[in-house]
């Protein structure tokens, strides 16, 4: 009986003291992990995206161009990263690497960025001015200048008692006025009219001073005393 007993007593201190031993004498062996997704899509027109990197040590992160900013370039265990491209105005699709370092270990994201989408044309303001807005000629005429101002098509128009160097064009021009001299006894007035696709009309005021009355000669005859 009591034999059996101190057999019982050894086996208990054998237990609580790990003897016999096993798996629990080998110490655990700790080992480095990293993982990001290897791909990454970013639009053309700009666009910034969270890259998750997934570890238990501490990581650096480098990348070879310089339209591609990343913040933060470095941290420790499991963290987002932003990762922020700029309008892609190349005219194709560009990409670049991303490598993440960590540990003993290094891994790679290819990110690719679309071309940049076509933005629409925005049509060009029409215009058309002139430098004066009113002419004055003497009586006996003369020729002056003004200047058009524009980006569309123009035509000119003008009293019939003047002409113009030009009647139409495009863009920007000097353009003379050639008045005759007055024949009448009244002042002579009008107006030079300019028209251009998609813009208003524009005028210039036109006057020309009288002209001299006719002096009366007399016939040959005329007020003769009676009898001459």
């Amino acid at each position: 009986m009591k034999k059996n007993k101190l057999l019982l007593l050894l086996a208990v201190i054998l237990i609580a003291c790990g003897g016999g031993g096993g798996e629990g004498d080998m110490p655990e062996v700790h080992k480095d992990y990293l993982s990001v997704p290897p791909n990454m899509s970013l639009l053309g027109d700009g666009e910034s995206q969270n890259l998750q990197v997934d570890a238990n040590c501490s990581w650096a992160i480098s990348v070879d161009v310089d339209w591609l900013t990343v913040n933060p370039m470095s941290g420790t265990n499991r963290q987002n990263v932003t990762i922020t491209a700029g309008r892609n105005n190349s005219g194709s699709v560009r990409t670049a690497v991303l490598t993440v370092s960590g540990g003993s270990m290094t891994r790679r994201v290819t990110v690719t960025q679309a071309k940049a989408s076509v933005e629409p044309e925005v049509p060009e303001e029409l215009t058309l001015s002139v430098n004066t807005s009113a002419m004055e000629f003497g009586r006996q005429g003369g020729t002056q200048s003004f200047m058009i101002t524009s980006n569309t098509n123009w035509t000119i128009t003008c009293p019939e008692w003047c002409t113009l160097s030009t009647s139409s064009g495009k863009g920007n021009a000097t353009i003379s006025v050639t008045a005759g001299s007055n024949p009448t006894t009244e002042p002579r007035t009008g107006k030079v009219v300019l028209t251009g696709e998609g813009v208003d009309a524009v005028e210039i005021s036109l006057m020309q001073e009288q002209g001299e009355a006719e002096s009366h000669q007399p016939a040959s005859g005329d007020n003769q005393p009676p009898g001459w």
